[in-house]
């Protein structure tokens, strides 16, 4: 548990993930969630392993589309990702937020 808002929550998982820093994971809850494109992935390993992935395969940087929106435990996204390979992706980022950590990030990609 962290004194951390839900806000400030994202706003470090973003800062992390500017960084290439798997250690990204550790704003997960151990029991967390990466919910999108068809699939699940749970746990912080798990997590782990798929963010050190995602660093060396895309190269991911992520820019903020506006604000963030906060509702309470619930934070919406709208970003657009750089990729390695100059290509872009826009997508929108939902997470949950408990205690400073999250408990689950659904991601949908928005481009048509």
């Amino acid at each position: 548990m962290t004194n951390r808002s839900a806000e400030e929550t994202v706003r470090a998982y973003f800062d992390r993930i500017l960084a290439r820093d798997p250690d990204v994971a550790e704003l997960f809850h151990d029991d967390g969630s990466l919910i999108g494109l068809g699939g699940t992935t749970s746990g912080k390993a798990a997590i782990r392993s798929f963010y050190e992935d995602s660093i060396r395969r895309a190269s991911p940087r992520p820019s903020l589309v506006g604000d963030l929106l906060v509702a309470g435990t619930r934070v919406g996204a709208e970003i657009r990702i750089q990729l390695g390979d100059g290509s872009s992706v826009h997508v929108l980022d939902l997470f949950v937020v408990e205690n400073g950590l999250i408990r689950s990030l659904t991601y949908f990609v928005a481009d048509h």
